[in-house]
């Protein structure tokens, strides 16, 4: 028998069968059509598979143009298009080939291959972050009838995955047809079974998950036999049996889908309810793994039931490219995970966003109400300043000096959180979830002149908050530094404290910039720990757990529900006062020992340190270059702590909102173009501003 080195070059004329390309593909050819063992059949494959996607300039013309795709001209697409015009060429070499693709799927297993790549497993989190990571860090056996290893050699990257399925349609149905043994129906019995197998394993791992006590508490009530995941099962095994022969594959696969929609129905139901009932990762992992598996499923399906010739190979090219690219995320850490945290993410922006509707004055009486509770702020930061002075100028300990002043902040924002009064550079990450919420509705309802209306309300409503505690606080300062000379005849500040709080104001010999922007980031980061910690608290019903505490034997049941409801209503805002204060607290401390520049630049209480530092000394203590120089640190901090924990806040939550980049863009020309032709209104509010029609306060 003719070797299948010879019969390749034969195709070609004799003078171009010297060329060094054509002969490298029949060496190629010849190796994995002679090739004897799995071992032996797959290391030739992923060889000619390698090379054939190498550009080349030099190799010979296509017998015949395998297509009109203009693809097929191009370097990269060179080899292939010439292998394909040898496949079609000869009926033999056809054959060969054939017969090996037959052989390897014949000794292979692709269940792992349709069931798990790309899907989470049902483990949990934490364990498959520990199994990936050990994935990626230790050599793995070959394992060489596992059909998942095989595509991973064959498609190293996203890039090669890619490179291959934006080919045009017309294009992947002439290299499946001429490629693979389309017409042998004996080659694909073994993939037909590992198929068959994936559709049961998923069902059943649907079915565990779904019918889980932590996915019961959240879905409708009623018995577990009549949940549409329990019935999963059910109507895959009757649609395993239709496509055997043993029945209506088309029957069985309408009910099978009707199935599936009352799945989707049920995780519809459940994600409502994750406001009542909270959400921590183990739920949200849970609801990742059932959505991907029934997307999985639905592809399999399509796949199983599809006609034979065309229908058929664009689904199974789907499903190839959906394992394929599943199986290349199976191995990154960076993508599971943010699935994981995409909807824990959307819950926490939505409690946070709940919390930034009260920093949104509507009319003129909340505007004017937000500057008194602005001003009552910042009298309020004179004190904190003051303490924070004294605590980081004792030559405490580092820890002790961190906790110290972290207590000092957090008390104080939890005050100002009992008294409703206002820090300003708390609200851009509230407001900013806030605002994408809205943006979220009014991409839906194409209410873009609400937005505007939204927009500005929380540009002026937080500028006027940031110039009350800006106002108060430094008069409140220069008042403290009066009454305390004048009771105890000497400055409150020492001159080389106050020195020292004046020149590190400076932007351009300190590290004020980016100290305000480390500030800002914190500032956003404490907002999401408000929302993390609203939702641990539903999650674990502590507000049901209080008004139904033992307690309620010595005291009335209504002021257990009065505690309860308060404690509710306050968590987020004490939770954010809390964490915001020891972050500001600690991290220099942080910063020491790690040996690393970190200290914070707050705009209200830098600007309270720098008045009591002025009024201790008097103004000609500095003179007016280092004042000057103060002032503008003090307008940087303001301007980089709202902007960046704004900018934060928005991003994450037009994430959460499913927001797309374009949107994004739109929105921020939108914004622009009403601030030119109307900038008042982006100061102060106007005496009759309309009500919008979509509430803000909208249950979701």
């Amino acid at each position: 028998m003719e070797s299948t080195r010879n019969l390749v070059l034969s195709l070609f004329p004799p003078n171009q069968q010297a060329n060094l390309s054509l002969q490298r593909l029949a060496d190629h050819a010849e190796v994995f059509t002679r090739a004897g063992t799995l071992r032996g059949r797959l290391d030739a494959f992923v060889s000619l598979f390698n090379w054939l996607r190498e550009s080349d300039h030099r190799i010979v013309e296509p017998l015949c143009s395998p297509g009109t795709a203009v693809e097929w001209q191009r370097p990269e697409w060179k080899r292939e298009a010439v292998w394909l015009s040898t496949l079609d060429a000869s009926l033999e070499l056809r054959d060969r080939y054939h017969a090996g693709i037959a052989a390897i799927l014949e000794e292979t297993d692709g269940v792992s291959l349709f069931a798990d790549a790309g899907l989470p497993t049902d483990r949990g989190l934490l364990p498959e972050t520990f199994d990936r990571f050990f994935r990626i860090v230790l050599p793995s056996p070959r394992e060489e009838h596992d059909l998942a290893k095989l595509f991973l050699r064959l498609f190293p990257s996203q890039r090669e995955v890619n490179r291959f399925f934006s080919l045009p349609p017309q294009m992947l149905e002439r290299i499946a047809t001429l490629s693979t043994p389309v017409d042998n129906s004996e080659a694909w019995e073994k993939p037909l079974e590992s198929l068959l197998d994936a559709i049961c394993l998923l069902g059943a791992r649907i079915q565990g998950l779904g019918l889980s006590e932590k996915l019961r508490l959240r879905s409708q009530p009623g018995p577990v036999r009549q949940s549409a995941f329990y019935r999963l099962s059910i109507s895959i095994q009757h649609l395993v049996d239709a496509v055997r022969g043993d029945g209506d594959v088309a029957a069985s696969a309408q009910a099978w889908k009707a199935n599936v929609g009352e799945c989707r129905a049920e995780l519809e139901t459940i994600i409502a309810h994750l406001d009542a009932r909270g959400v921590n990762l183990d739920v949200v992992y849970a609801l990742d793994v059932i959505e991907k598996s029934l997307a999985r499923m639905e592809i399999i399906a399509g796949v199983l039931v599809a006609q034979p010739g065309a229908p058929k190979l664009v689904t199974a090219q789907r499903l190839v490219r959906d394992v394929i690219r599943g199986r290349l995320n199976d191995r990154s850490m960076v993508n599971l995970a943010s699935n994981s945290f995409r909807l824990l993410a959307r819950k926490i922006v939505e409690w946070a966003g709940r919390t930034g509707e009260h920093y949104i004055a509507s009319n003129r009486a909340e505007y004017w109400g937000m500057w008194k509770a602005s001003l009552g702020g910042g009298l309020l930061t004179v004190g904190t300043a003051a303490i924070k002075l004294v605590v980081t100028h004792q030559g405490w300990p580092p820890f002790v000096e961190g906790f110290l002043a972290g207590l000092n902040y957090a008390v104080s924002f939890v005050l100002m959180q009992n008294f409703h009064l206002v820090l300003a550079t708390k609200q851009p990450s509230m407001t900013g979830a806030t605002l994408a919420r809205i943006i979220g509705r009014m991409r839906e309802n194409s209410h873009s002149g609400e937005l505007v209306i939204y927009s500005a309300r929380i540009f002026r409503t937080q500028l006027a908050a940031a110039l009350g505690n800006i106002v108060a606080v430094s008069a409140g300062a220069v008042v403290f530094c009066m009454i305390w000379r004048a009771v105890l005849g000497l400055p409150f500040l020492s001159e080389e404290v106050a020195h020292y709080t004046v020149n590190s104001l400076n932007p351009l010999h300190s590290g004020t910039i980016f100290y305000a922007i480390v500030t800002g980031v914190i500032l956003w980061l404490s907002s999401l720990a408000g929302g993390w910690i609203e939702n641990w608290a539903v999650y674990h019903q502590l507000p049901r757990a209080i008004a139904e505490h033992r307690l309620g034997s010595f005291m009335k049941p209504e002021r257990l529900s009065e505690i309860a409801d308060s404690f509710s209503q306050n968590i987020a805002g004490w939770g954010v006062s809390i964490v915001l204060g020891f972050m500001l607290g600690m991290t220099p401390v942080f910063g020491r020992f790690f040996g690393l520049p970190l200290d914070v630049r707050h705009v209200t209480l830098s600007t309270g340190m720098l008045a009591l530092g002025v009024s201790s000394l008097g103004l000609s203590a500095f003179g007016v270059s280092a004042l000057v120089w103060a002032g503008l640190g003090i307008a940087v901090v303001f301007v980089l702590n709202l902007s960046v924990s704004f900018y934060l806040a928005l991003r994450l939550a037009l994430g959460a909102q499913d927001v797309s980049r374009s949107d994004h863009w739109h929105i921020m020309r939108s914004l622009i173009r009403h601030f030119l032709s109307s900038p008042r209104e982006f100061f102060l509010p106007p005496a009759d501003e309309p009500a919008p029609t979509t509430e803000i306060s909208a249950s979701h």
